[in-house]
């Protein structure tokens, strides 16, 4: 045969174009309240406080007032985008028209953005007051290390131990937990989930998810965490990172975090006569959020 045959050699490329490896949906979107249409650059959202009994010591007295106490909590909007140009002559050498990945990727890119909306607004200082100008921290008792020490920002191994004092936090703290909007949920990282999948780090810890005493044969044969501990557990790897070598990782009751959105994720296609009728693929986010109150939620500084 000749030594020249390789240059008959058939190359087959295939139609259709499949999306690479990546988060396509928001992970926290259902986790946490949604206002869906906010005019403006800011939302502000009115809340009243526990208030409390006095005792009636005389008969016919006077009715006692008590103030009720008011809070208010604003949300900063702001605008997010993604845009890209095909050029027509590109699109007619192309075995694969590019708009409708562009527009899938775009779209993926969208619903992750407000995942990192919310993720830096678990810890992030709150605005408050009649103008949104006075601003709140979390408390330190509710940014710990997952061993319950002080933040350094190094971060511990996740353990049911650091679960359990969690879940001593919010119920100290009165929240109500069920359905709706009372549902507790944590978001944790590969590793952090690997961590509760494994021996306890602790000499003295209750064991792991792992034990047959602490969680259903589901969690070893999957190696899956769904509901545990009365947390509904979500994973995700654009949890905020920690100073040094962390991640913060959130517990949280679903009332307590605030997603404020402006315009929902939304594409747009035109032909741009000032680029030689070029086709932009553009998909745009107006989004914010917010702590709404501290004691429902905790963030654990979890190792990397």
């Amino acid at each position: 045969m000749s030594t020249e045959v390789p240059v008959s050699f058939v190359r087959r490329y295939n139609a259709g174009v499949r999306m690479l490896q990546q988060q396509k949906g928001s992970r926290l979107r259902e986790a946490v309240m949604v206002d869906p249409n906010v005019p403006g650059d800011r939302a502000f959202y009115d809340q009243v406080d526990a208030t409390s009994m006095s005792l009636v010591t005389n008969r016919h007295g006077d009715t006692e007032y008590t103030d009720t106490p008011h809070r208010r909590r604003m949300v900063t909007m702001a605008m997010y985008e993604v845009a890209d140009l095909v050029d027509r002559a590109d699109q007619r050498r192309l075995l694969n028209d590019p708009i409708n990945p562009y527009t899938r990727s775009m779209a993926a890119a969208a619903n992750r953005q407000i995942d990192d909306v919310l993720f830096p607004a678990f810890t992030a200082t709150a605005s408050t007051g009649v103008d949104g100008t006075t601003g709140v921290a979390i408390p330190a008792a509710n940014f710990i290390e997952a061993d319950g020490t002080a933040s350094t920002g190094v971060g511990t191994p996740l353990t049911v131990t650091s679960l359990i004092l969690v879940r001593n936090l919010l119920e100290a703290a009165e929240n109500d937990e069920g359905d709706g909007d009372d549902m507790w949920y944590a978001c944790l990282t590969a590793a952090a989930r690997e961590d509760l999948l494994s021996a306890d780090h602790t000499a003295a810890g209750p064991g792991t998810v792992a034990d047959f005493d602490f969680a259903t044969v589901k969690a070893l044969v999957n190696g899956q965490i769904d509901t545990f501990m009365g947390f509904k557990f979500l994973k995700s790897q654009r949890v905020t990172r920690g100073a040094t070598n962390s991640w913060n990782c959130p517990f949280w009751v679903k009332r307590s975090m605030q997603l404020s959105i402006g315009q929902e994720p939304r594409s747009f296609m035109d032909v741009l006569p000032s680029k030689r009728h070029s086709i932009q693929v553009r998909h745009e986010l107006d989004a914010g959020a917010t702590r709404m109150d501290e004691a429902g939620v905790v963030v654990l500084e979890v190792i990397v």
